[in-house]
């Protein structure tokens, strides 16, 4: 055999050995993988499925993470602190089928090395509950966050910012522990599980707010009670306005109360006692009675904390119950009866004018006639007035009080005026002529005014 053939039968021979030793490298990573092959960063060319999972199991078994807080450690854990449980074999197998066994050459020389991220890491989560919960996180000595909220200072308003606090959010602490773990993290800052306010100050709602607060802090809003003015003074309208855990604001409804009871305590003519200006007396005090007025106080004050939130500004006239309300003052009107007890004497204005006047015999001193400020509630022809001892009927009936004191023709009487009341005086009523009476019935109205002194 000369040289040239045996130069080739070495080459062929050669080739041989090396196509069966690729093939048989090449079955061999049917069922391993592949050089330099990574999975989750952790190397498992040349291992089986099998070997892999072991391998990538107890890594992360036995990984460490350090808990940092401000750079100072809290604690550390490993995967089987906190139950790590992953099996990667199926996910593992699903690569290995992937690949291309017969490339392992440029695998093993070259630099594009097969890198997989498999996501399937789980946890055992009673184990990981127990390990949180046993952690000693010194909460008892933590700030809690607080949100940022609209408070009132020497009647300003504004935005006290939020805290941000270092307690923990123990389901937050659980996931930044799984997620780091997940990452492959060998540190981690466990500030991210503090619990966050949920409301800033920069929150675009409390900020509208704010700014609906100011303004309605700047409203006016004015009384004007039997022609005098109030004005609800600022610090007061502040005192009363807030901002409830919904940040929606609300008006202090018992403030709004006590202001418009302070009015209707000012200016009330109800149970009270007032001057009169007489026909012949000049101006005299007297007392209450049935006649008068008073401030619907609920109602009044209901409204008021409604129209505030309207933010508008409003010149107001209250809502009131009872008789003699005037936005002049003058409770009485143009239309009043005036008796007067001292002189028993009575004078029936109207429209402003004296319509008439007549002596009447009022109660006798056992049964005086009340004096106060009254109205006649109601027109009566014809009835029949009773009492312990006597029924008393009449032409004419204008009672004035709720106990049976009125106005009334009196047939059986002489003689008016002077002293006969004393001697001749009735159980408390107004005696009056009978064609007198019958004038006053046909001119007054029911609610007119009985002021009797």
């Amino acid at each position: 055999m000369n040289k040239k053939k045996s130069v080739i039968l070495g080459s062929v021979i050669c080739l041989v050995i090396i196509g069966i030793f690729y093939v048989t490298i090449s079955m061999q990573y049917k069922d391993q993988f592949l050089p330099k092959t990574t999975v989750n960063s952790i190397e498992v060319g040349k291992k089986t499925v099998k070997e892999a999972n072991q391998k990538i199991e107890k890594y992360y078994q036995e990984k460490e993470i350090k808990v940092m807080e401000n750079k100072k450690e809290l604690f550390a854990f490993i995967g089987s602190d906190i139950g790590v449980t992953s099996n990667f074999t199926k996910s593992l197998d699903e690569r290995m089928k992937k690949q291309n066994n017969w490339s392992w050459p440029i695998k093993q020389m070259g630099s594009n090395h097969a890198k997989f991220i498999i996501n399937n890491i789980a946890f055992e989560d009673s184990k990981l509950e127990s390990y949180i919960s046993s952690l000693l996180l010194d909460q008892e000595n933590r700030t809690k966050p607080i949100n940022a909220k609209i408070v009132k200072v020497d009647s300003q308003f504004s935005i006290q910012p939020e805290v941000k606090g270092n307690f923990f959010d123990q389901s937050k602490v659980e996931e930044v522990l799984k997620e780091s773990f997940k990452k492959g993290d060998s540190n981690l800052d466990l500030k991210q599980a503090y619990t966050k306010p949920t409301i800033l100050a920069s929150n675009k709602t409390l900020n509208s707010k704010l700014d609906e607060l100011q303004k309605l802090s700047e409203l006016s809003i004015g009384y004007t009670i039997v022609g005098s003015k109030e004005v609800v003074p600022r610090e007061l309208l502040v005192s009363w306005l807030g901002i409830d855990e919904e940040n929606s604001i609300t008006v202090d409804k018992t403030g709004v109360t006590a202001y418009v009871q302070q009015l209707s305590s000012k200016y009330s003519t109800y149970e009270k006692t007032r001057n009169f200006e007489t026909s012949k007396r000049g101006i005299v005090n007297v007392p209450p009675g049935t006649y008068g007025w008073t401030l619907d106080v609920a109602r009044e004050s209901e409204s008021l904390a409604a129209d505030i939130l309207l933010g508008e500004n409003s010149e107001r006239t209250p809502l009131y119950n009872g008789s003699g309300y005037s936005d002049s003052g003058n409770e009485f009107g143009e239309n009043y009866i005036e008796v007067d007890l001292g002189s028993q004497h009575m004078w029936v204005y109207i429209n402003g004018q004296l319509f008439l006047e007549t002596d009447i015999i009022s109660g006798k001193p056992k049964t005086p006639t009340p004096k106060g400020i009254f109205y006649v509630w109601k027109k009566d022809r014809n009835a029949t007035l009773t009492g312990e001892d006597y029924a008393t009927p009449v032409d004419y009936w204008l009672p004035v009080d709720w106990d049976g004191v009125g106005i009334h023709d009196s047939p059986w009487q002489s003689i008016y005026g002077g002293s006969n009341h004393i001697t001749k005086g009735s159980h408390g009523c107004i005696n009056t002529p009978p064609t007198v009476m019958s004038k006053i019935y046909n001119q007054v109205e029911a609610g007119i005014p009985v002021i009797i002194y």
